[in-house]
């Protein structure tokens, strides 16, 4: 059985990359999303699994800073999270901030490989650095955007969850 602590992050690497395909219900924003890529010299294929492990990595930095001020180790604290405060946590936190707190046992290979680039990203030159800051801003708009959609007046993560569970993006 996983420990909370495991079964939070497993359900950060879930909703992490359901933020894509949810803000892509609207065919129009993939296609600029591309072209912001493309225009900026960054490889579309690999950008996005990366901003998807961005996006794990900035629910599971909100989620942490959430049970560090007292609320219980559990996917119901994460489920609890405003999606503007994961949006926030994307543009403020310092990269060594999202990478801390990484489980000793990554979710798949995957997610490995994409969070080991992370790492290189942020503690490399100044072309990594540079994509990783693209990245955060394009994941705060993404995330904005979907709160904005939403007819909640503060969508949480948990909304996020059954918005992904409704458009059939969950196991």
């Amino acid at each position: 059985m996983a420990s909370d602590r495991e079964a939070m992050w497993r359900e950060c690497v879930l909703l992490g990359r359901c933020v894509l395909p949810l803000v892509d219900e609207e065919p129009w924003r993939r296609a600029r999303r591309h072209e912001t890529f493309r225009e900026r010299g960054f490889d579309v294929e690999r950008s996005e699994p990366l901003f998807a492990t961005l996006a794990t990595l900035a629910m599971h930095a909100a989620a942490a800073d959430t049970v560090a001020a007292g609320s219980p180790s559990g996917v119901e604290t994460l489920h609890a999270i405003p999606v503007r405060t994961v949006a926030q946590a994307a543009v403020s936190k310092r990269d060594y901030e999202l990478l801390a707190g990484l489980p000793n046992h990554l979710f798949d290979d995957a997610e490995e490989k994409d969070v080991t680039a992370l790492r290189l990203l942020a503690y490399g030159a100044d072309a990594g650095s540079r994509w990783l800051f693209h990245l955060s801003r394009e994941l705060h708009r993404a995330l904005v955007t979907l709160t904005e959609k939403s007819s909640a007046p503060s969508p949480t993560c948990g909304d996020l969850r059954q918005w992904a569970n409704r458009a059939g993006l969950l196991p």
